[in-house]
């Protein structure tokens, strides 16, 4: 004997049900706290030369990045804030 069960799904329930989830493993992931430089290279796909030319160059990048020992850190929200803000400029 076998039984044969029938489930309708609401697809406007799955498409909000999977923003959700995504939306909430995005916060957990976050974008860090300090971004070093290949960080920034993978955020902004361009290469340690052209981002020292034409982003951590620039006086209102130095606000929030720090050399120490060779090595660049930047404030990972300022940063992805200043990219957005300059994208057009830069």
């Amino acid at each position: 004997m076998s039984a044969t069960v029938q489930v309708i799904i609401d697809d406007s329930y799955v498409q909000k049900e999977v923003a959700r989830q995504v939306e909430e493993r995005l916060v957990e992931m976050g974008i860090g706290t300090w971004w070093d430089m290949k960080r920034l290279q993978y955020e902004t796909c361009r290469s340690y030369d052209w981002l020292m030319e034409y982003v951590v160059c620039d006086p209102r990048v130095q606000i929030f990045a720090k050399q120490k020992n060779n090595r660049w850190l930047f404030k990972a929200k300022e940063m992805k804030a200043f990219l957005y803000k300059f994208y057009d400029e830069i």
